[in-house]
């Protein structure tokens, strides 16, 4: 299970490295547009993802960290921001490297968001932050294809056939 979730993780650094070569190309105006997303704008969203992989990473080493919502804006520079990106996903990545294969089927106990006290399985709960990466990167896609960007192919199977694995 530790090397399914490291080698997703490896995924995740290089999709999202790929993505921001394509959100580089748009203009500051573009990526910070209401384009109709969840969360407005690709910065928007990209926010979003940072904030709830904070979130998340806390409460998976015991700490509590409750934004002011989910939009809140952790980091208005886009730079600084793809920096922090990055930076969050080599920090799973030390975390997963860490974990004894004996947690991955034990029960997660947590607080959400609205103060409920809330259980998942381990896995599901890691699982639930790769997908929610994968869904959110999907939109900012979308959104660079409206605003008539270039994408590169950044499907898991891709990034598998790069690395040859």
């Amino acid at each position: 299970m530790k090397d399914f979730f490291l080698r997703n993780n490896a995924y995740h650094i290089w999709a999202t490295n790929l993505l921001y070569d394509s959100i580089g190309n748009l203009s500051d105006e573009d990526y910070k547009k209401d384009v109709g997303l969840f969360f407005k704008s690709i910065h928007g969203t990209l926010n979003h993802l940072l904030l709830v992989e904070k979130v998340w990473y806390s409460r998976l080493i015991g700490e509590i960290y409750v934004p002011s919502s989910l939009a809140e804006e952790l980091e208005s520079n886009r730079q600084t921001l793809k920096s922090r990106m990055i930076e969050s996903l080599e920090l799973w990545n030390s975390w997963l490297t860490g974990l004894d294969n004996s947690i991955w089927e034990t029960l997660f106990r947590y607080k959400t968001m609205r103060g409920f006290e809330a259980e998942l399985i381990f896995c599901d709960v890691v699982q639930h932050n790769f997908n929610h990466r994968t869904h959110h990167r999907g939109q900012i896609t979308a959104a660079i294809t409206q605003l008539g960007g270039k994408l590169p192919e950044i499907d898991y199977v891709y990034y598998l056939q790069t690395k040859g694995k």
